[in-house]
């Protein structure tokens, strides 16, 4: 019985590949599941150019700029199902904002005047236990569109910049930021990666003006600037929304492993997985390639991923391509979620309903709870008019409400249901023809077919007592096999039957060359041969390459051979004579 369960969890799952697309085609190579979306609270203000953070488990948004471009000198936190609303000391409009070891946010930089105008000086500190904000000091070079990064001493690394210079500078943990170095080339929004205890990188795809960066280097913090022969072919995509890098961490500090995850482009524009670690950059090897196309057309995806750790699970989200070129307020979100700890990475594919105010144009955030987080941004395309609406997508495979919706959750209960009675039928059936065996003169031909393999040695002879004990071990075997269908496990050993019925594999396979006179892979493809027919029989619409892996095959080679060998005929012929003898 638990062998035909797994069978029906086998045929599921093709079926669940199926069902959850529109239409039963498939459109992409990955799994592709629906997900819900919820539409929580609105903020206070519409915005967009604002930074999201998750402090003490609450999502917050800073600064940004809210209608008619004007920029917003507030923040708000996600408490009790609703916004609030905290006064800020500067606006940081496209401004930079980072959660310190010591539980403070610093928070600097941003647009001088309205319209994306200008960088500023300016920075602050939000500390989220009090709510209050305060300004203390200027960076060093004044910035808009920068990143940083904290160090675990209380300092932060800063660099990028957008139409004005770029250099790297540091804040010292106290009050003050110094000068560092100068970088080889400037960079819009880069990544600031650490690639030791003291040490960092700073890589991007895009300059201080937006053009693609074409000559791959990173600069390091404690070091000469080097070239990087990946992104000679894999370029990285270039983008004004600046993450911080623990969103993208995969490592672990305690061992000396910084790792990170960045999406990488090629010329053909599909998008690969680059890993990098303590400063090496190589690709993440996956088992399918990251879609371009699913059935409603091309998918624009975002700057970056999102890490959930705790499931070792990286998210890339995208969009609707047409919504993102031609912006009419609503669009269908995507998300690439991609196992990264298996090998290769297996991905599956989500996707939303059509929502409304859905926009790409501001960083998701992952909640406490694993589910992702879209607050604000231009729906419209339009930067006057940003929105504040605010959607959450149940992603985590902690979550209920994470995967299928339920309407596809009650088909897949029906199918469950028949195919839970049709295993009952199956049972029954096979144990009713094994008591008419019994019973069956032997003018009667059973319906089971009859191999050479399954006969018995002609004539009558006395066996001696060795042979009576394996005679007793083979009705052991049998009824192992028929109970608990271990033949369904592909690679299923002699040893592992041997163990589980206290003999050796060299006794098992001499009372299986005695009775059966055959081999113990022979003995075994009978068992699933019969089992092959028997789903063909009660499920006629299964493909062929189902059949084969459902009944215990590794390949649909060896399924076929060993079919016709037992049967004299191909599993498609014999499926034919079979439905037309019915």
């Amino acid at each position: 019985m638990r062998g035909i369960i797994l069978s029906i969890l086998y045929c599921l799952t093709a079926l669940l590949s199926l069902a959850a697309q529109p239409g039963g085609k498939s459109a992409v190579s990955c799994p592709v599941v629906k997900i819900e979306a919820e539409r929580l609270p609105d903020l206070n203000l519409p915005r967009m150019g604002h930074t999201v953070l998750c402090l003490n488990g609450e999502p917050t948004a800073i600064g940004g700029h809210t209608t008619n471009f004007v920029p917003t000198p507030t923040l708000e936190y996600f408490k009790d199902g609703k916004w609030h609303l905290v006064d800020m000391a500067f606006s940081h409009d496209d401004g930079c904002a980072v959660e310190l070891s010591t539980g403070k946010v610093l928070i600097f930089g941003g647009h001088e005047k309205n319209l994306g105008v200008g960088q500023t000086y300016e920075a602050e500190f939000y500390d989220p236990k009090t709510r209050e904000c305060q300004g203390f000091a200027s960076i060093d070079t004044k910035r808009a569109l920068a990143s940083v990064m904290a160090m675990d001493d209380g300092r932060a690394i800063i660099a990028g910049n957008w139409y004005h210079k770029d250099d790297i500078e540091m804040y010292d943990g106290k009050v003050g930021f110094m000068h560092v170095k100068d970088v080889s080339v400037g960079r819009c929004s880069p990544y600031i990666l650490r690639i030791a205890k003291d040490d960092a990188i700073i890589i991007g795809g895009g300059d201080t003006i937006g053009q693609q960066i074409t000559h791959p280097v990173a600069d390091r913090l404690r070091g000469e600037p080097y070239h990087v022969p990946l992104l000679d072919t894999w370029r990285m995509l270039t983008g004004f929304i600046p993450y911080p890098s623990s969103c993208i961490f995969i490592g672990d500090e305690a061992k000396g492993d910084y790792s990170y995850l960045l999406p990488v482009k090629n010329d053909e524009g599909q998008i690969a997985i680059a890993r990098v670690t303590n400063g090496e950059f190589s690709l993440l090897q996956t088992d399918v390639p990251i879609p371009k196309t699913c059935q409603w057309g091309e998918i624009n995806y975002y700057l970056n991923f999102l890490v959930d750790r705790k499931c070792q699970r990286a998210y890339l989200l995208g969009m609707d391509a047409q919504a993102a070129v031609a912006p009419s307020g609503k669009a269908r979100i995507y998300v690439v979620a991609i196992d990264y700890a298996t090998a290769p990475a297996h991905l599956t594919l989500y996707y939303t309903d059509v929502l409304s105010d859905a926009s790409n144009a501001n960083p998701p955030l992952l909640t406490p709870d694993g589910d992702i987080m879209l607050m604000g941004g231009a729906p419209e395309g339009s930067y006057f008019k940003p929105t504040a609406a605010t959607w959450l997508l149940h992603v985590s495979p902690y979550s209920h409400k994470a995967g299928a919706p339920w309407s596809l959750w009650a088909w897949l209960l029906v199918v469950l249901m028949l195919a839970a009675v049709t295993a009952g039928l199956i049972t029954i059936y096979r144990r009713r023809k094994r008591n008419q065996a019994v019973e069956t003169p032997q003018s009667v031909t059973v319906e089971e077919p009859v191999t050479a393999l399954d006969m018995p040695e002609e004539g009558p002879h006395e066996a001696p007592d060795d042979a009576i004990d394996s005679a007793e071990l083979m009705q052991r075997l049998g009824q192992l096999m028929e109970e608990q269908q271990l033949f369904l496990k592909p690679d299923l050993k002699v040893t592992e039957i041997a163990s589980t019925l206290g003999t050796s594999r060299n006794v098992l396979s001499n009372a299986i060359k005695m009775h059966r006179n055959c081999t113990f892979p022979q003995f075994i493809n009978t068992y699933r041969i019969a089992y092959a027919q028997e789903l063909m029989r009660h499920q006629p619409n299964l493909k062929m390459t189902e059949v084969y892996m459902v009944s215990g095959f590794s390949s649909e080679t060896s399924f076929y051979r060993t079919f016709k060998t037992i049967t004299g005929f191909t599993p498609t012929e014999w499926k034919c004579k079979n439905d037309s003898a019915n």
